[in-house]
């Protein structure tokens, strides 16, 4: 183990292997290790292999209301099946664990942090922005000030810097109608490098209501659906605004979780089901607003009938007292809603489950979620679906308060979920699957335990 972890670039290339929170752990073993972890160059490509690994989990909210604030909102995880790092089961629920207030409305993810904001009810009015980094249960507060914002925000975190600065960062971005014209949208920027809130000079001219939950942050841009099949993109950096048609047959209005926005390979990717086909495009060129098909789909392979249905219209039923829809029973009738797309895998609801696609291999998944078995597919406002990744990048990069909001206080955290005998053991055994061998460590004995007189317990999620 020793002569292997001599060379740092080999430790590097074996460390950089395991997950973020395994890597937190790993900290513990000696000073070396966490300067090890904690360089810049290690934690770029601990990043890289992040990404290429795929999400860790999907964050999923569904409310009953556009801001959240008359009902109580509803909220579950799913972790990937079948994810390589046995770690990765328990990140739902510290993320569930590291929101700092009750009730919160989740608005993005990226790169490892998550962004939300309280609920606006008669006792709470002053809107809360929050940023949490759910593996070190580190967050912020933000609150707007001498700016006009609404319930809609965008999120983007830049674990490596932005195009304009070197330095980590994030940036939350307002989407709002004029005060004086509402058939346009402002914007309002927050950027964690000025600590301060900024009205954008930029107006986009756009008479489509928008999808509160439905947007995509993609090379330094952002993109909102509306309501109408149109896109408003908003570059960052430039500050300039646009709308963009999307592709497809004309859908019905009002017809909920019919369409929605996607990123894979760093494209902007447009999903949209009818009665027949599920297509999913993509915008090959942004300055000629070129799209390709690049999938469709025959919806006649998922229409199924038997328990699958009843047990949703059983769940329908305790939920509004009736049945969602008088066509329900119809034959050929198909409960289908699409819900987000990412890295070629679209996620949907089938007769409530929470199912996936994914386009490379052509295989269809059912996934398990915590406190809730089925998705409304008539919902007022549509579920949240966000893609979540781990990544050791957002260590460090929110500076922790421990204030008071609400008479909440937050505490910081170390989650050490288990213990480092358990975790030097996996770490020896992709050593072997790597061809690598430890000279004269045949096994990892741990360090003598000193005796204690109350034994400290880790917390179990």
């Amino acid at each position: 183990m020793e002569a292997i972890f001599s060379n740092d670039d080999l430790a590097m290339e074996i460390l950089s292997r395991f997950s973020a929170l395994q890597l937190s752990r790993f900290k513990c073993v000696s000073k070396r290790w966490k300067n090890l972890i904690s360089d810049p160059s290690f934690l770029r490509l601990h990043h890289q292999r992040s990404q290429l690994r795929g999400i860790t989990t999907l964050l999923i909210q569904q409310r009953s209301d556009i801001t959240g604030d008359r009902l109580r909102c509803r909220m579950s995880f799913f972790t990937t099946c079948g994810s390589f790092f046995e770690d990765d089961r328990r990140v739902p629920i510290m993320i569930r664990d590291s929101f700092p207030a009750y009730g919160v409305v989740i608005m993005g993810s990226s790169n490892g942090l998550v962004c939300c904001r309280s609920r606006q009810t008669l006792e709470q009015r002053m809107l809360v922005i929050f940023i949490c980094n759910p593996i070190t249960r580190e967050w912020i507060s933000l609150r707007p000030t001498n700016c006009h914002v609404g319930h809609i925000f965008a999120f983007a975190f830049y674990p490596f810097g932005s195009s304009s600065n070197k330095a980590s960062c994030f940036k939350v971005v307002s989407i709002q109608r004029q005060k004086y014209d509402q058939n346009s949208y402002s914007f309002v920027i927050y950027s964690s490098e000025t600590g301060k809130w900024k009205t954008s000079m930029e107006v986009c001219h756009c008479e489509d209501d928008l999808n509160e939950n439905k947007y995509i942050h993609i090379k330094g841009r952002f993109y909102w659906l509306t309501k109408k099949q149109r896109i408003i993109a908003f570059d960052l950096e430039e500050e300039l605004s646009g709308v963009i048609i999307a592709p497809g047959p004309m859908l019905r209005y009002g017809v909920r979780n019919s369409d929605c926005v996607g990123d894979s390979d760093g494209y902007l990717h447009y999903a949209c089901v009818d009665e027949s086909d599920l297509r999913v495009w993509m915008l090959k060129d942004c300055q000629k607003l070129d799209w390709v098909l690049k999938h469709q789909l025959n919806l006649d392979q998922f229409r199924v009938e038997g328990q699958v249905m009843t047990d949703y219209l059983q769940f329908s039923i305790r939920r509004v007292g009736c049945l969602p829809k008088d066509d329900i029973f119809a034959p050929g009738y198909l409960a289908l809603g699409i819900l987000t797309f990412y890295d070629e895998v679209i996620y949907m609801m089938r007769w409530g489950r929470l199912e996936s696609y994914n386009f490379r291999n052509g295989v269809l998944k059912r996934h398990y979620m915590l406190h809730a078995p089925f998705l409304d597919h008539y919902n007022y406002v549509p579920a949240t679906v966000l893609p979540y990744s781990a990544t050791l990048a957002a260590n460090g990069v929110l500076k922790v308060k421990q204030n008071s909001i609400d008479d909440l206080i937050s505490v910081p955290a170390t989650v050490l979920p288990c213990s480092a005998t358990s975790a030097m053991s996996g770490l020896l055994g992709l050593i072997r699957s790597c061809g690598f061998v430890a000279s004269n460590s045949s096994s990892y004995q741990g360090r003598q335990k000193r005796k204690r007189i109350k034994p400290v317990r880790a917390p179990h999620f």
